[in-house]
């Protein structure tokens, strides 16, 4: 891959970077915004933010599931807040203007006299791109981009989770605030070359050579290839410490052959292993700034963490941030935290002005894949930057 395909530091700390990205990328990017079983009722709801678009989707009467765009017609407040249960209808907490389900306008207060020539045709709720994958349902600001085209390489055998099974339940989930750009988490998260070095005695690895990411399209995907070269969704000390515990796999998961981690660009990770579920979701909320929203499922009766027992979680807020953290995370026993750690020494490292690129690892379980998904990124920016 050419060197010209390397980011630049200003990709990471500015506003410049950060506003080209809300422009050319996320105004046309699939960001996970839940799963069906969140929508059992008429008026459920979840909310999201792509870039600067806030979303929403909403089950309709009928029992469809309506995206939108989170925005009201006539001054632009934000109707839907979180996720919840709106009722029959969406209103304007502002004016009070009254939307159905599907997003049609249903009237104003006072239309008689203050709107007497409003035609609620034209002021229907912006329709936004809706896609759902093995239960998995993506928002994008595009009402017409192609959801299918930007799965294409994926394949329906990705992982074989059931997200309805009878066997499996939701946990809690966790929002993390992290003092890195979304970008520095990526490139860390497909990044097999530090596996075996700074979650040495979490992870335990795999070695470079031992692990290996490959392309679906913009999308990446990891294997472990420690046991003579199968293909595992578990690094060899993760599946022994596991076994050790005498967990018992999902039904169905149990086989070889499928990833455990999934990258579906821009910025969802999917982790898929025989023993559970979770999608992480990253927003970008300033430069060198982003929140990470992780959901969990596990196999039904399998013990699991509070968010109480993870470094960093505040109380008060509900969000785990290195601000509260009350150990050195090399000594948490925690390889989330470690990331999180190592990431926001690298913002730090990058937003010097003695940083400049270093050479990247040979092989696609080193870091190769940090050159494809910069490719990736510059195909959606401006050729200025």
């Amino acid at each position: 891959m050419p060197q010209t395909y390397r980011l630049p530091k200003e990709a990471y700390t500015t506003d410049k970077w950060m506003q080209a990205e809300f422009a050319s990328l996320f105004s046309n990017a699939w960001v996970f915004a839940g799963v069906e079983t969140d929508f059992q009722n008429v008026g459920d709801y979840r909310t999201v933010q792509a870039g600067l678009y806030p979303l929403a989707i909403v089950k309709a009467k009928d029992g469809t599931l309506q995206a939108t765009h989170n925005v009201c017609r006539h001054r632009g407040t934000v109707l839907l807040d979180g996720q919840g249960n709106t009722g029959q209808s969406i209103v304007c907490p502002y004016h009070r203007w009254t939307y159905g389900l599907d997003g049609a306008l249903r009237g104003a207060p006072n239309m008689a006299t203050c709107f007497p020539e409003l035609d609620r045709t034209k002021l229907a709720l912006k329709q936004a791109g809706l896609g759902i994958f093995k239960g998995l349902i993506f928002l994008n600001p595009n009402p017409n981009a192609n959801f299918n085209n930007w799965l294409s390489e994926i394949g329906e055998e990705i992982w074989p989770h059931n997200l309805e099974a009878e066997d499996i339940q939701e946990g809690p989930s966790l929002i993390y605030d992290m003092k890195c750009d979304w970008k520095v988490f990526v490139e860390n998260a497909i990044d097999g070359y530090h596996l075996s070095y700074l979650h040495e005695h979490t992870l335990g690895g795999p070695t470079p050579d031992q692990n290996l990411w490959e392309r679906r399209g913009e999308h990446l995907i990891w294997f472990s290839t420690e046991n003579k070269g199968v293909r595992s969704a578990l690094p060899a000390k993760v599946q022994s410490d596991i076994e050790k515990s005498w967990a018992t796999p999902i039904k169905g998961t149990d086989i070889s052959g499928y990833p455990g981690v999934v990258h579906l660009f821009p910025t969802t990770m999917v982790i898929p292993t025989p023993y559970g579920f979770s999608v992480s979701s990253l927003i970008p909320t300033a430069p060198g700034n982003c929140r990470m929203h992780v959901r969990n499922w596990t196999r039904k009766g399998q013990a699991r963490d509070h968010p109480k027992h993870i470094p960093g979680f505040d109380r008060e807020t509900g969000v785990i941030s290195s601000d509260h953290w009350k150990k050195h995370p090399l000594e948490t026993g925690d390889f989330q935290t470690e990331d999180v750690w190592i990431c926001e020494k690298l913002q730090r490292g990058i937003a010097s002005p003695a940083y400049e690129h270093g050479p990247l690892a040979k092989g696609a379980g080193a870091e190769e894949p940090i050159e494809w998904f910069h490719h990736t990124l510059r195909q959606y920016l401006v050729h200025d930057l």
